[in-house]
């Protein structure tokens, strides 16, 4: 086992130890930085007894350790980081860290929820470390409520501020700033114990110090019933994909967060299976300045699988909540172009339908490679799909025997995943395996 200390140091810090420190000679112009590969990766997971955890990666790594929270006991069932494991983790979290030079090491967590709290099928990523997180979707009252989840990745004590936007502005919440999360513990907060009251929320997390990752559950007993993990969206920006759309006309809506402070202009395409093009009744919404807006997706956007792609004169947040019926909801977030390859995971631990790849092509022509493997990282398939530009393609990775699939993209590609178990669902924003990360470039100081 590796040494528990070991643990202490999160990513960042981890691979500034790594990176090679290159000085210009002679120039004093700045140059861009350079890319370095990651030799260490550590990610946090949500856990409990309906909670099934994957550790899995793009290669095989050199050791992987888990240590269960608040106790750091360690769990074999998640130390082969030559393999895709799943386990159900006897605890509130579980950090997993990894070594191996680029062998892209990603969790994930998956279950169904107690039919008391929403029920409702649940997929979603383990994050590493963030700075800042922007949620939306989330709630604290009309049966629409939210816990954010912060688990300490260290030994030092950690911190966040929290910055909350309902539809009539931003919140006043109470105790809000320095939030602290104790050494190797999960933190979990209830929304309506900072701002009561709120059907639609969005949260911003600023880590103020310490390693922190954050995650959010959100449930629902209202007209949508259900249950969703909520990830970080991409953040506020101009332009922007929201990917993954399920079928279904009935029960999406676009939450858009301004949290500037001049009214945003808001316009909508959607980004479909043949075509891009401007459906009408998503042209100029309208935003207040630090405000969240939900807005009912019309028919005319169609029915059919696709994403949106989102611009504003003024940088805004975006995400999308699918209700395709009454019995759960789910949520695509938005997302920038896959950087590499992509695990998608297939056997999470739970028995739900294999996945449906969803990839949108925002900016012109991709292509896509798709190699299937079983627990043991073996190939068992593969193939390549060729992405006409503005447009969205779906297919399902049934694979048979296969516990991920690894997506390697060529040109600009955004992804999310669907699962469905009966009438649950849930979607997965996916992003690349973290193989290399950027390295400053320096220069003596005179």
């Amino acid at each position: 086992m590796t040494h528990l200390k070991s643990l202490a140091f999160p990513l960042v810090a981890v691979l500034l130890v790594l990176l090679a420190w290159v000085a210009p000679s002679g120039d004093e112009s700045p140059r861009p930085p350079s890319k370095v590969s990651i030799t260490q990766s550590t990610y946090a997971c949500p856990a409990g007894s309906v909670i099934s955890v994957s550790a899995g990666q793009v290669q095989p790594g050199t050791s992987r350790t888990a240590s269960v929270l608040p106790g750091q006991e360690p769990d074999e069932a998640l130390s082969d980081a030559a393999a895709w494991q799943s386990a159900v983790v006897d605890g509130p979290g579980v950090i997993v860290q990894q070594e191996g030079r680029t062998s892209g090491a990603a969790g994930y967590f998956a279950g169904t929820a107690p039919k008391a709290g929403g029920g409702g099928l649940v997929v979603g990523s383990c994050p590493g470390v963030v700075d800042d997180a922007w949620l939306l979707g989330l709630g604290s009252g009309d049966q629409h409520f939210s816990t954010l989840i912060l688990t300490n990745l260290a030994d030092s004590t950690a911190a966040v501020d929290l910055d909350l936007w309902g539809p009539e502005g931003k919140i006043d919440a109470v105790d809000a700033e320095g939030v602290v999360i104790e050494p190797f513990s999960v933190r979990r907060i209830r929304l309506d114990s900072l701002a009561a009251g709120e059907s639609e929320l969005a949260v911003h997390v600023t880590r103020r110090r310490g390693s922190v990752s954050a995650v959010a559950n959100d449930t629902s007993t209202a007209t949508f019933r259900g249950t969703e993990p909520v990830t970080a969206n991409t953040g506020p920006s101009r332009d922007q994909v929201v990917g993954g759309l399920v079928k279904g006309a009935a029960g999406r809506t676009l939450l858009v967060l301004n949290p500037g402070t001049t009214t945003a202009r808001v316009d909508v395409e959607v980004i479909g299976r043949t075509t891009t093009f401007t459906p009408a009744g998503l042209e100029g919404i309208r935003v207040k300045a630090g405000s969240l807006r939900a807005v009912t997706v019309p028919k005319s956007a169609g029915a059919g699988e696709q994403a949106l792609r989102v611009t504003s004169d003024e940088p805004v947040a975006a995400s999308v909540r699918m209700a395709p019926t009454t019995q759960d909801f789910a949520y695509a977030e938005a997302n920038v172009p896959l950087d590499g390859p992509t695990i998608v995971p297939v056997d999470v631990g739970t028995d739900v339908d294999a996945p449906r790849l969803h990839l949108s092509t925002p900016k012109g022509a991709a292509s896509v490679e798709l190699e299937a493997f079983d627990a043991d990282m073996k190939p068992l398939a593969s193939s390549t799909l060729d992405l006409e530009a503005g447009t969205t393609r779906s297919v399902s990775l049934t694979t048979r025997g296969a516990a991920y699939v690894v997506v390697t993209p060529k040109g600009d590609v955004v992804a999310a995943a669907t699962y469905v178990d009966g009438d649950g669902i849930s979607s997965l924003a996916l992003r690349g395996a973290p193989l290399t990360t950027l390295a400053p470039q320096v220069r003596p100081v005179d």
